[in-house]
Order: C-alpha cells, then structure tokens, then sequence
C-alpha cells in the first residue's frame, strides 16, 4: 500500500460521524496498540504511525487521548513528534507520560523530524530479516489480544475496514508468519460447511486452520458484518469465487445482502496477506489454552459423513447388550 493510500483519506481529521459513529476514536486505540506490541520499528513504519496517530489526535476526544498516551507511556520508544504533541495536551493526557524515561522532545528534534510532503514513495521491508511480530502469536499477551479482538468486533463496517487497511502500515508482518496452511483443501472444506449451513462445522474448520480458539471462530462465524471472514479467507489464501460463496451461505445476515457481500469482496482484494495475518495473529493470542489443536482432516466432506456415521453405529451396538440384560433381569 502506498503511503498516498494511507493519508490521503480525504482528510482524515474530517473523516467519521458517516451513519452517526465517528470511526477514529477505534482507529486510533487499535493501531496504537498494534504499534507499542513491537519492540522497534524501521524509520518508515515510525513515520506512518506518527502522521496517523497526529491526524486522530487532532480529532478524538480526551478519553480515547489519554488511552493513547498510557500505552505510549509504558513503551521503550514512542515516536518523539507523537510523544511532544501529548505532554502538550491538557494535563490529564500530559500526566500519563511525565514518569517515561525518554528526555521530552525538544524543538531540534520536532524540526528535525521527516517532512511527509518530501518523502519519497516508501516500500516497507517484508524479507525475513526485517522487523515484525516475534514470530507469531505469542508476542501480544492474552489479555491485550482480548482487548483488541472486541475492539475491533464492537466497530461498524467501516471502521473495520480502516483498521484492516491500515493494519499492514503500522505493523507489518510477512506472509506466512502465523502458520496457515495455504492448501486448498482447506477451502474445499469451509465451502461444504457453508453451503451445508453447517455453521459448527464451519466454526471448527476455522478454528483448526487458522489455530484460533473454538469460541473466537464460532463468533467468526456468526459475525453479522462478516469481515472476520474475509479476513481468514485472506491469510488461508481462498480463492475469490470460493469466498464469495462462504459470503453467500455461511451467515444469512451476510449473505441476504448482495451490497454487502460486494463489499465484503471489494475489501477481500483491498486487503494486504499481511494485515489479514496481523489480525489472525491476534487471535491466535487469545485463549491459548483453548486453542484447538491439530486433529486428523478428513480429505473430503464425504470421508467426515461416513465417519460420524461409523461413530453412530458404533454407539448403537455398545448399547444392545445392556437392553438385553435388564429384559433377562426382569
């Protein structure tokens, strides 16, 4: 994604209050909290953070202000032009930085920071060697994980696709760094269970691929706005026909809307494997000891039918000896 992409969203200090909920608010706890679960960041990822979060500031209120600064206060190096213009906020927000042991920033530093109209166009590093999450989903903690995954649920539509699109600016991640299986077994499976309307199948299919735990995937499932379909469908590397029929049948509220599901599958090509990995990494934090574990995946939908029906049967001859002997009893 372009730098241009990213600011240039017709201003975003204007940007909100589009259906009566001013989306920045969200926008700026979640991409701060993705930002401070990194212990560096290159120069250009700093930049990025730093005229997003400039730009929000200007716009949200005290609360949302004040979450910003303690969780920049409890960071080894908050950008400095961030961290000026928040000890020079109103006292309760300037309050929450005065024990960080940065020196504040001086005018030198603030004139010497990267003047965005001359910056040339930048390309983040996504080789192996550059920064991004610790390998996987344990470098953000349960608890926080928690925080984010319901901040980012309780959004509305568009806040959720400002997030997803600016996710892979402010955190980058490499594709193929939280372990999906890129196999397209995995869809043909996701598809039978939504076009079955098998939402517990679907749940668990998800759940399994992704190594999320089993609730955050059945409420996935019954997502009504359906992003974090999307979003798995991304990071597992579906097919844009085969998600755009999961769209269809996994959940009526999505699928009864045609604007919806186009808009859903404009989001799908919009979406970096990045950012749709720095998501599922946050829900592989969740829970972990709920998480589901590897299990056997039948080849086919098939081989799962007659499986359950094997195990049927199998029930049903452990439990005819027992009527027997209470008849003879009798």
């Amino acid at each position: 994604m372009e730098a241009q992409n990213v600011f240039g969203l017709e201003g975003l200090t204007e940007f909100g209050l589009r259906s009566g909920v001013d989306v920045r608010p969200t926008l700026l706890r979640v991409l701060t909290d993705l930002y401070v679960h990194r212990l560096s960041h290159t120069p250009d990822e700093e930049h990025h953070y730093t005229e997003l979060a400039l730009r929000l500031l200007e716009a949200v209120d005290v609360p949302t202000r004040i979450a910003a600064a303690r969780r920049l206060a409890g960071y080894r190096s908050p950008p400095l032009r961030v961290l000026q213009w928040l000890t020079g906020d109103v006292p309760e927000v300037a309050a929450e930085l005065r024990s960080h042991s940065l020196p504040q920033p001086s005018a030198v530093v603030a004139a010497a920071a990267p003047n965005p109209a001359v910056m040339p166009p930048v390309e983040i590093d996504t080789s192996p060697e550059g920064e991004r999450f610790a390998d996987s989903p344990h470098v953000i903690d349960s608890a926080t994980a928690s925080e984010l995954n319901e901040l980012f649920l309780a959004a509305d539509a568009e806040e959720r696709r400002l997030i997803l699109l600016n996710l892979n600016v402010v955190a980058p991640m490499p594709a193929g760094c939280v372990g999906v299986p890129q196999d397209s077994s995995v869809g043909r499976r996701l598809e039978a269970a939504a076009l079955a309307r098998n939402n517990t199948e679907f749940a668990q299919q998800l759940a399994r691929s992704l190594r999320i735990p089993r609730e955050q995937a059945r409420r996935m499932a019954r997502d009504d706005l359906g992003e974090p379909v999307v979003v798995a469908g991304k990071a597992l590397g579906l097919a844009r026909d085969v998600l755009h029929r999961v769209l269809l049948f996994v959940n009526p509220a999505v699928g009864h809307s045609v604007e919806r599901v186009h808009a859903l599958a404009a989001l799908y090509d919009e979406m970096t494997p990045q950012a749709a990995e720095g998501m599922v990494a946050v829900w592989q934090a969740l829970q972990p000891d709920e998480r589901a574990g590897a299990k056997h995946q039948p080849l086919t939908w098939d081989e799962e039918m007659h499986r359950r029906a094997r195990s049927a049967a199998a029930a049903q001859r452990t439990v005819a000896p027992r009527t027997r002997e209470r008849r003879s009893a009798s």
